[in-house]
């Protein structure tokens, strides 16, 4: 029998063995394994205090909760890296901690489609647990789209009877027959986005800075990370004239920020923009008096799409016509 350390949130914690939704879990386990432990905590916690959570272990469907899914991932991550022990989670497929998962890239964490609500708990239990007990056995796990689970872009060498240009005029023949076909080397679908129309009058409407380019007070007071950052802040500039070096600093690991901490203007051209203000091209109170800012580096495409709809949520309450998203 499998001993079972299960890990979940707040919400679903009822809180010795089996508590709140574990109780789920191990009836689906039944002989074969024991939930002897149960570890929950704050999501919020969570995210303030990420060194210190880390060391928790997580098992529990985070379904289309994002933070309980960026939580999870990292969980899993870090549990496989420092313990070298196979975990497995489940979420929502379009949930921003499944790209966290697929990011990493680690052949011990394995994720399992779930439904988008915790009505589909009892689902999610019934295929995780066996899966958690062939893990523990030692089992092999074959390709994603055999066993299910959500595929992490790991390309493996295998051996084949026939070499490689064969195999691609046969993909191509099907593609144009319209017979199906399953492609060796996936490729990720990318969002087309449609422009917004250009501003008619500029002069007239409110504009706000948004930026990928790390730029932030010196210090780094929220703990910005030098890549894949899953949250935003906005920052002040609303007193000032320029951005005085030594006062601001670039938080990326993508490019070197010696220039960018020489003069922050490179990521945050506040400097050119009260040019503009001088000049009567942008009107006397509609530069937004802070910018927005999350370092880019690595960034997961679900968990950019989700600041993006955040920022932009924030942008309608304030007001803003227009957005200058400065190049990094």
């Amino acid at each position: 029998m499998i001993s079972v350390v299960h890990v979940l949130n707040q919400f679903f914690a009822g809180i010795e063995g089996a508590a709140g939704a574990a109780r789920g879990l191990q009836a689906e386990l039944r002989d074969r394994g024991k939930v002897v432990q149960t570890v929950y905590f704050g999501d919020n916690y969570f995210h303030e205090h990420k060194h210190e959570a880390k060391e928790a272990i997580v098992s529990e469907p985070a379904f289309n909760a994002g933070r309980y899914g960026l939580a999870a991932a990292e969980i899993c991550q870090t549990l496989a890296e420092r313990l070298d022990l196979q975990c497995v989670t489940g979420m929502e497929p379009e949930n921003p901690g499944v790209s966290l998962y697929r990011d990493y890239h680690n052949d011990k964490v394995f994720l399992l489609p779930t439904a988008e609500t915790a009505a589909g708990m009892g689902r999610a239990l019934s295929a995780l647990a066996p899966f958690a007990c062939r893990l523990a056995a030692g089992e092999a796990i074959g390709p994603a789209d055999q066993e299910g689970y959500i595929p992490r872009g790991i390309r493996r060498l295998e051996r084949t009877d026939r070499p490689g240009f064969e195999r691609a005029v046969d993909l191509l023949l099907a593609k144009v027959e319209g017979r199906p076909f399953v492609t060796e080397v996936p490729m990720e679908v990318w969002d087309k986005v449609e422009p917004a129309p250009p501003l008619k009058d500029a002069a007239g409407a409110k504009l706000a800075v948004v930026s990928t380019s790390g730029v932030v007070p010196w210090g780094n007071p929220d703990g910005f990370k030098t890549y894949r950052n899953s949250d935003w802040r906005k920052y002040s500039f609303a007193e000032l004239k320029e951005l005085e070096p030594g006062k601001w600093e670039a938080v990326h690991g993508g490019y070197n920020v010696a220039d960018m901490n020489r003069n922050p203007h490179y990521g945050i051209p506040l400097d050119a923009l009260r040019t503009l203000e001088a000049e009567g091209k942008i009107g006397p109170g509609k530069l937004y008096p802070a910018y927005y800012m999350i370092p880019g580096n690595q960034g997961s495409p679900a968990v950019m799409r989700r600041v993006g709809q955040e920022i932009s949520a924030d942008l309608r309450k304030e007001g803003v016509d227009g957005v200058l998203l400065v190049a990094t």
